[in-house]
């Protein structure tokens, strides 16, 4: 691989990923996200995401979680990047250190307006060690403003 910039990096891996060479298109991408492009850092976080449906789940979260594509692009404000982590720290490990996680990164998907990130941010503030009951309304009426209909509903009962 010769120098390239990011962008360039990317249309190469493209254009091997059309050719049906996703692992040499994998190392453009990485590449790519290594520079801090936020594409490079999504199109490989959307590589991993689709090895999640096809391979051992756990294994290629992991991978994606180590290799920091997907909490890198969460840094470059991709909130995408940022609910695939939350919900593996949430759904999969079984730890004190994963509520801290979780919360880190559904505050993060909530604050570039996921709504799902809020809901999920609400739901935690609601069962978790720093039960907070107006971070919950607060992040539950986020969620409703961005248009999710179950944090609307949510917020009907408590009235």
């Amino acid at each position: 691989m010769a120098e390239q910039d990011s962008k360039e990096l990317i249309l190469s891996g493209i254009t091997i990923y059309t050719d049906k060479n996703s692992t040499r298109a994998k190392k453009y991408f990485e590449k790519a996200c290594g520079l801090n492009d936020a594409d490079g850092c999504i199109i490989l976080r959307e590589i991993y995401s689709k090895a999640i449906t096809r391979e051992n789940a756990r294994e290629s979260i992991e991978e994606a979680l180590e290799h920091t594509a997907t909490a890198k692009s969460c840094k470059l404000n991709d909130a995408k990047g940022c609910m695939l982590p939350a919900t593996f720290y949430d759904g999969v490990i079984k730890s004190f250190k994963k509520d801290k996680k979780a919360f880190e990164y559904f505050d993060k998907a909530c604050q570039l307006n996921n709504a799902k990130g809020c809901y999920a941010l609400a739901a935690l503030y609601n069962e978790s060690v720093a039960k907070d009951e107006k971070q919950m309304t607060e992040n539950l009426k986020k969620a409703c403003g961005l248009g999710l209909k179950e944090a609307c509903g949510i917020l009907k009962e408590q009235k």
